[in-house]
Parts: C-alpha cells; structure tokens; sequence
C-alpha cells in the first residue's frame, strides 16, 4: 500500500485527536476538579524518547523547540498527521498524536498503544483518549490504575462504561464524595469525564489561557503500521 502524499488534504468535515498520559509513581496528592496543576519543567529528551517508543513510529525527521502547551489540534492534511505533540513534566508524560485516533469500528491504535504502555510502565496510572467526529462524535477512554480493574468509556450518541469509574478514583487515592460524588460525576452514565480525566491525570490533559507548562513537536516518519491506520482512519 502506497503511502498518502504529503499534499492530501483531510475531509474538513473530517476531524478528531487522541492523547495518551502516563503518570509514573511517586503520585502527587489528588488533584480537585477545578484545581490547577503546578508548573514543571519539561525534558525535551525524555519526551523524544516516548516518542520513538510509540508503534506508530519509525524515526523523527525533525523537532521544534518547547513552545506552551495547548488543546491538540486537528490535521487538515498529510503533512499534519506526522506531526506528534509530546511533553514530561517530571513522572508525568503527556503525548498528543493523530495516528492514534480509532473509528470506533475496525481500528484500534490507540487501545494497541495504551496496552504496550500498560506492560512498559506496570505501576503507572495511564490513560488513552480519543475523540472523532466525522459526521459522527465518537468518544473513547482507556484508564489503567494501579489496584483496580481496567476501565473503558466508549462510544458515538451514548457512552457506555467497562468497569467501575468509583473504584478507580478510589484506587488513585481519591475519594468520591470529595470530588462531588454522583451529582459531579453523574451515574452510570457518567457525564463528567473530563473531570474524571482531570482527576486521575493530574492535570496533564488540561490546557489554561496562560499556560506555563512547555511540549515539544516532532515531525516523525510513519512505520507500516501507523501508515496503515492513518489511511483507514482519516483517508478510507
């Protein structure tokens, strides 16, 4: 299979992100919804590194300088989709890249990803997300803590839950009530998931008009399989 030109402009009906954090101990104490996280220095190396750990994949042709963080964006052509954002902030690592966003049908990167994160970083709180909307919004979360089952939030009008968000909040050492309990929360059907992403992450996938923490970008080059999934995903 012949890669996608450069050039190739995305359907601009076309759009979506995925982010993967890993959070290696020592844990930092909770942080409350609506709490702000500290600003830490960011490792340009260590997030270079992660970079080429992802199986997506094969080399990085070029890296720009740390710039603040912001909301990933989404690619409006080929050239974008080699684009992968990535930042440490001491145990915390934040990466934002579009090779890892699924249909929520036949492609599974980003579950791929989170599982070979899982077995690298066993003791780490990890959590993959992604959302597309390509005339249909599609939501996918992947959360792994320490002491509690995996946990799975998916799908396009409805979201349905694999496991029990209350027993992984407790298990990173948060207590329910404390964050608002059901009425912040919701139920089952569990309305508030960035405040649940916020909570377990620390704060890495929250981004504030004046933000001080730093990423790095990286223009990277495609393995096989990161080409594959880029053409199904944004392409097919």
């Amino acid at each position: 299979m012949s890669p996608v030109t450069p050039g190739t402009r995305v359907d601009p009906r076309h759009s979506g992100h995925a982010q993967l954090v890993v959070v290696r101990p020592p844990f930092g104490p909770p942080l409350r919804p609506g709490e702000r996280p500290p600003a830490t220095a960011h490792d340009p190396a260590a997030a270079r590194a992660a970079v080429l750990f992802l199986s997506s994949v094969a080399a990085i042709r070029g890296e720009h300088a740390p710039a603040p963080l912001q909301h990933p964006g989404s690619p409006a052509d080929r050239a974008e989709l080699d684009v992968v954002h990535a930042a440490v902030w001491g145990p915390a690592l934040r990466i934002s890249d579009p090779a890892l966003v699924e249909d929520g049908v036949l492609t599974g990167a980003l579950e791929d990803e989170f599982h070979a994160w899982r077995k690298r970083c066993p003791d780490a709180r990890i959590v993959a997300a992604c959302e597309r909307d390509f005339g249909a919004a599609y939501l996918k979360i992947l959360v792994a803590v320490p002491g509690a089952p995996e946990l799975r939030v998916e799908g396009f009008d409805e979201l349905e839950i694999d496991g029990d968000w209350r027993a992984t909040l407790r298990a990173a050492g948060f207590d329910p009530e404390l964050l608002g309990g059901d009425d912040e929360f919701g139920d089952d059907a569990f309305l508030d998931h960035d405040g649940l992403l916020h909570a377990l992450t620390g704060g890495a996938l929250s981004v504030y008009a004046d933000e001080e923490r730093r990423e790095s970008a990286f223009v990277v080059e495609r393995t096989e399989e990161g080409e594959q999934e880029i053409r199904e995903v944004w392409f097919s």
